[in-house]
């Protein structure tokens, strides 16, 4: 009895809503207030249309949202660009690790270049010859997968200068980023002997700048009023490290990959990024 109560309350709730709903339609149709509200709609979408649409070939006018470039940088800002944040196996929406850091003295610096990451940035129309600073947290695919798309890709994109690596020492020589970029160079071998003669040389070059993975606040890069440092990083073995970047007054951190420790709680503390 209890159950056939509750369910009769509900219809007649229901039906009570449906009847309300109908007044109102009938109400709107006799005032015109519904016709008026339909017309309004349609007169904002056919200015929108006609204002951002001239001709079914024209380009369209700039809308409410923002791409990457499209707003100038100002002298005392810092732009940051994710053109990767996945993991190993990247993914068509997904790129592996990869962080644009943009500066208004018109620096601009990597840090990594995961699998999939070099279609980001070229996705960008950044010229190859701003994108030649990289700075390597470790020796993970997902962290350099695609430093050859930036090496040769930039060079055939129109990088007239070397590729510029900065990276950690291993625990032995051949698990530092020095040997990963000269067994990098070998394994392109025929692919740089082939462009020879017929693109710029220089662009072809690719130079590493090796540290002492184990320093703690050292700077590895300084110019323009940059500064860079790099602290140990927690991860896989040794040989991982994360990055401090400081800049009038901004200072942006990358952890590469790293659990918490005592080094990032020093030396990101205050960071704005």
């Amino acid at each position: 009895m209890k159950r056939k109560f509750k369910f009769f309350g509900i219809a007649s709730i229901a039906i009570i809503v449906a009847i309300g709903f109908y007044l109102w339609g009938e109400h709107a149709a006799q005032t015109g207030s519904g016709i008026e509200i339909v017309k309004q709609a349609q007169a904002a979408g056919e200015a929108e249309y006609s204002s951002n649409t001239k001709s079914p070939t024209e380009a369209m006018s700039p809308r409410d949202m923002y791409f990457p470039g499209t707003e100038k940088l100002a002298s005392d800002e810092m732009r940051i660009v994710a053109a990767g944040t996945g993991m190993p196996a990247a993914r068509r929406s997904q790129a592996a690790t990869c962080w644009l850091v943009e500066l208004g003295n018109g620096d601009k610096f990597l840090f990594d270049i995961g699998t999939g990451s070099g279609a980001n940035l070229g996705s960008l129309n950044i010229p190859y010859d701003y994108l030649d600073k990289v700075f390597v947290s470790h020796l993970h695919s997902d962290h350099v997968g695609d430093m050859d798309s930036l090496w040769i890709g930039g060079w055939t994109g129109g990088r007239h200068g070397a590729l510029n690596v900065w990276g950690p020492s291993g625990l032995k020589p051949e698990l530092g980023t020095k040997h990963f970029v000269e067994k990098l160079k070998d394994a392109f071998s025929w692919d740089y002997a082939g462009r020879l003669g017929i693109i710029p040389t220089g662009g072809g070059d690719i130079k590493v700048t090796e540290f002492d993975y184990r320093q703690i606040n050292k700077v590895v890069y300084e110019k323009n009023g940059v500064i860079i440092r790099s602290i140990p990083a927690i991860h896989a073995i040794d040989g991982s490290v994360s990055y401090i970047l400081e800049w009038k007054g901004m200072k942006f951190v990358f952890g590469g990959d790293t659990i918490p420790n005592k080094w990032y709680i020093k030396y990101a503390k205050d960071a704005d990024f």
